[in-house]
């Protein structure tokens, strides 16, 4: 009889499932931002509803730059994985702050008895930022577990969301989720669809470029507020050393080379102007928002080992890009005061820029 009914009720959640399907769905969108902005630091979650579809089936402790992740069901037996954005701690400000690049592709060393190996990409130039990166690290385990029990129940959609500092984890989240359906770790029949809004840039273009071919078509987007300034961030530097291998300015040394000598020192004084600025201005981001942050962070995670840096501060937008345009209605709910500087990043915002969609394309 047990062995009868377990049949039954799995039948019953094939016939019930949906599949995911590609593209931007302004619903879709609202209900992953209105599952984001519960139990946020701000009161929005005072205001904004649990969507009838959706229930909680988990939500973790809070661990490294304390962060959170939490995993959603909905009535189509579909996953909803939730990352938290930043919130009032040192900590979680620190891995914002923490902006130094490292390698695409590593191993990090988050204890003493305990490494993370990760492969983003598989391209050597692609770099992401180092803090984000870490907080990816530790929250991708406790994920991938959660996903492993949910793939034994039948589920094989998955939505991975985040907002601010939220946004580019999901998407460092998705690329490692990728990679190891690539790798096997992974079932390949797995699908992924991410929304990330209000994101910062999680790393350079060799980064950008490899996310946006195995997302393309409709399965990944940063959703953004043009008034927003936290998309802007971080602080991007781009140098000779950024562009692909085969590019112009090797060739240029060579012609400076073969000048006469005064005009040799004269192009080669003009070069080296634009040239070396940004080359040190990346030295010292690295030095100032690399080195001496980490030492800050190691003040509360002892075990933390520092990682390699990839020479370069190259920071691009990822992702699919949706804007949502405000209207005459949202400067009347949001006036924009100098004086409150994210008052166009909040949630309610957002929700009522993605509401102003939705019911427009209905």
């Amino acid at each position: 009889m047990k062995k009868y009914f377990l049949i039954l009720l799995l039948s019953t959640n094939l016939l019930s499932a949906q599949h995911i399907t590609p593209g931007f769905d302004a619903k879709e969108f609202f209900d992953l931002l209105s599952l984001l902005a519960q139990k946020n630091e701000s009161k929005t979650a005072d205001i904004v509803p649990i969507p009838d579809l959706y229930k909680l089936a988990y939500q973790s402790k809070e661990i490294g730059f304390d962060n959170q992740w939490s995993l959603w069901i909905n009535d189509k037996n579909q996953a909803a994985i939730t990352i938290r954005g930043s919130v009032q701690s040192s900590l979680s400000w620190l891995s914002n702050t923490y902006e130094a690049m490292i390698p695409a592709s590593g191993v990090l060393t988050l204890s003493n008895d305990l490494q993370f190996p990760y492969q983003l990409s598989t391209d050597p130039n692609a770099a992401v930022h180092a803090g984000w990166m870490i907080s990816t690290a530790f929250l991708l385990p406790d994920i991938k577990s959660k996903i492993d029990s949910c793939y034994q129940q039948g589920i094989r959609d998955f939505y991975i969301a985040g907002h601010s500092q939220g946004g580019p984890i999901s998407f460092l989240i998705t690329s490692e989720l990728r990679q190891f359906q690539t790798s096997g770790k992974l079932a390949k029949d797995i699908q992924f669809k991410t929304y990330a809004s209000a994101s910062p840039k999680p790393g350079n273009l060799f980064y950008a470029y490899e996310f946006e071919k195995s997302t393309q078509d409709g399965w990944a987007f940063s959703v953004v507020n043009p008034l927003d300034w936290v998309p802007e961030m971080p602080f991007s530097i781009q140098t000779t050393q950024d562009f692909n291998p085969l590019n112009p300015f090797p060739l240029i040394q060579g012609l400076i080379a073969e000048q006469g000598l005064a005009k040799k020192l004269v192009l080669r004084h003009f070069y080296n102007q634009i040239d070396k600025p940004t080359k040190k201005s990346q030295r010292k981001m690295e030095k100032l928002l690399g080195k001496n942050v980490f030492k800050l962070i190691q003040k509360q995670l002892p075990e933390l080992h520092e990682p390699q840096y990839f020479p370069s501060n190259n920071y691009v937008r990822t992702g699919a890009i949706r804007v949502l345009i405000p209207d005459e209605g949202y400067y009347k709910l949001f006036p924009q005061d100098p004086e409150k500087s994210f008052t166009n990043h909040d949630y309610r915002a957002y929700l009522y820029l993605a509401q102003q969609l939705y019911l427009k394309q209905k």
